[in-house]
């Protein structure tokens, strides 16, 4: 598998002889103003004032690292790790939704903000992003088609999530406004604290639960490494998300984590480059290391 420019960049840490796989899936892995500016500068539309600061609140900071950290750590246990990472900025059309089901004028459904905001309207910017997204999603499946179906591997979605949820329901052209008033700071203390780790594991109404053995065995690792670990307490699996979509074609072996982005920056700027703090995105994902590294090093039953 390799990468395309401006959509997917694809490494492989090989672990010399060994058949153990697994993938890191970055969908929203354009964290840097470069990756803004390519996609920005291709669109004919008109743009809100200043939507570089919904791409920087908006976008999942540290998860790039925490694949790579995963990646170092496994290759020299003997796994194999494949990091797969979108290089499409979720400001212009989001590689983790279904466009088709994704609601219109903005809105959000089912928790999910939509696939493509309601500021991006030139025909021709709709139809380029459709087939960016499109192209991300070929090799995208590819990785998973090989890691999950041929090696038997294991996948992981890697996000960041923003600190607290802010109460922002559409995304339309005006979100930057909405943004800037949100975050004040007497106002931003007021939104609900988000744990520092949340398994995005099942729909709402209960009916479909992801890789269940991987997803005890993650809330129970990260008990033991004394870090508040929830299970859909910010999100749930759905229909909207691609995430969904791969986790139902390898439902034991797909599993989704989201990072708090307070705790791997150093500090969180909303509007900004937010440093990252690499020490504590290692003590965020090292529980998966372990768990993945026990899981694919258990016998085959």
């Amino acid at each position: 598998m390799t990468g395309i420019d401006g959509i997917i960049e694809v490494e492989t840490f090989r672990a010399p002889g060994s058949d153990r796989w697994l993938l890191v899936d970055v969908p929203h892995g354009a964290t840097r103003k470069a990756d803004y500016d390519a996609v920005f500068n291709e669109l004919k539309g008109a743009l809100p004032a200043q939507l570089e600061h919904f791409f920087f609140v908006n976008t999942d900071i540290g998860a790039p690292e925490g694949a790579q950290h995963l990646g170092r750590t496994l290759s020299a246990q003997g796994i194999n790790v494949l990091v797969a990472r979108c290089l499409i900025p979720r400001t212009f059309i989001d590689p983790n939704r279904v466009v088709a089901l994704s609601a219109p004028g903005g809105a959000m459904r089912d928790g999910l903000t939509a696939a493509v905001p309601a500021y991006v309207t030139h025909p021709e910017d709709l139809a380029w992003l459709g087939e960016q997204h499109a192209r991300y999603h070929a090799q995208v499946e590819a990785a998973y088609r090989f890691v999950c179906g041929q090696q038997r591997g294991l996948a992981v979605q890697l996000h960041s999530y923003s600190p607290r949820s802010v109460g922002i329901t559409v995304v339309d052209e005006n979100i930057v406004e909405a943004l800037h008033a949100a975050y004040v700071p007497e106002v931003y203390a007021t939104w609900p604290e988000r744990p520092p780790v949340d398994l995005i594991s099942a729909t709402k109404d209960g009916a479909f639960r992801t890789a269940p053995k991987l997803v005890e065995a993650l809330l129970a690792e990260y008990a033991r490494a004394g870090i508040g670990a929830t299970e859909n307490a910010t999100y749930h699996l759905a229909p909207a998300a691609m995430g969904m979509v791969y986790a139902q074609r390898y439902p034991e072996q797909v599993f989704c984590v989201e990072l708090n982005r307070g705790l791997i920056s150093a500090p969180f700027v909303p509007f900004g480059v937010s440093p990252i703090d690499e020490a504590e995105v290692a003590r965020l994902v090292d529980p998966i290391a372990r768990v993945v590294r026990d899981a694919l090093s258990a016998p085959p039953r």
